[in-house]
């Protein structure tokens, strides 16, 4: 009869703790569509993979197709930069660089994804600096 009633309070400890993470889980997940919709991460990545078609570097012209999900290793080895003339050119400070996305810059700048996008497309398009 003891043994009974621990079991069902075992098991309703149990019950609450998965609802619980799932709940969690569940908010997790909502915030991680809510980015990538904010963000329009997935039509960015089909337009990203239609530029990418194209073999080679993609000419500084077509600085349009940055996204803020990409990092900016990615970004030099997209367009054939330098490894620091988006460092030096943006001023960025942030130790991650270049393994530091747009995303991940404007959120400890506290500034817009939008804005440092518009920023790095700038600067790439701008780009006179000699080609490595």
């Amino acid at each position: 009869m003891i043994g009974n009633k621990t079991d069902k309070k075992f098991l309703g400890i149990i019950i609450v703790l998965l609802t619980v993470f799932l709940l969690g889980l569940c908010v997790f997940l909502v915030t991680g569509v809510r980015r990538v919709d904010r963000e329009s991460s997935i039509s960015s990545f089909r337009t990203f993979l239609a530029a990418r078609r194209v073999r080679g570097p993609l000419p500084l012209t077509e600085a349009e197709v940055i996204r803020p999900w990409m990092t900016f290793d990615y970004i030099n080895q997209l367009f054939n930069l330098p490894k620091n003339y988006l460092k030096s050119n943006i001023n960025i400070t942030d130790s991650r660089y270049p393994n530091l996305s747009i995303t991940e810059l404007s959120e400890s700048l506290s500034t817009s994804s939008i804005s440092v996008l518009a920023e790095v497309e700038s600067a790439v398009a701008e780009s006179t600096t000699t080609r490595q």
